[in-house]
């Protein structure tokens, strides 16, 4: 009963008031403007992961692209490489040591033209590959980080509210 006397029920009564108007306002002006940032943050991150998304598919459309004309060269080089062997079976017919000669001179051209085209074509593919890949890995790490860390400071802010809460 003794406790009952030492218990002030006005002091209770308003530090329960205090306490109701403290978290109405974070509730109002304090949690929801938080919770709608961390919206707007996942819906950019997938918008972004979308835009990854495209540009893989595009990034593979132009490496079959890219196939398809490797294969268009070697295509043609193998038609290259048979009409030179066809006009050597001709020169050959007519003087054997002199076709011989130029039969081999011009598929050695000929495969120094292919090995210097598919070279070239690699290389192409190659630089446009791995700028694609640089860029899209930039993005992707750029917005990790930035996620991360947003999402690091809510949390610290959301402790910090929690520990001003307690006291």
């Amino acid at each position: 009963m003794e406790l009952f006397k030492l218990l002030n029920f006005q002091l209770i009564t308003a530090q329960m008031v205090c306490f109701f108007l403290v978290l109405f306002v974070l509730k109002k002006f304090l949690w929801k403007p938080v919770f709608d940032i961390l919206e707007a943050r996942r819906k950019k991150v997938d918008d972004e992961i979308a835009a990854v998304d495209a540009l893989k598919a595009e990034a593979v459309k132009f490496r079959t692209e890219m196939e398809k004309a490797l294969a268009a060269i070697e295509e043609t080089a193998q038609k290259r490489l048979k009409e030179v062997e066809n006009l050597g079976e001709v020169k050959s017919r007519e003087i054997r040591e002199k076709a011989r000669i130029e039969a081999d001179r011009i598929i050695e051209d000929a495969k120094g033209e292919l090995h210097f085209e598919l070279l070239r074509a690699r290389e192409a593919l190659r630089g446009d590959v791995v700028d694609m890949v640089m860029k899209v890995t930039e993005q992707m790490i750029q917005e990790k980080l930035t996620f991360a860390e947003d999402r690091k400071i809510v949390e610290s802010l959301l402790a910090d509210l929690e520990k001003v809460h307690e006291k």
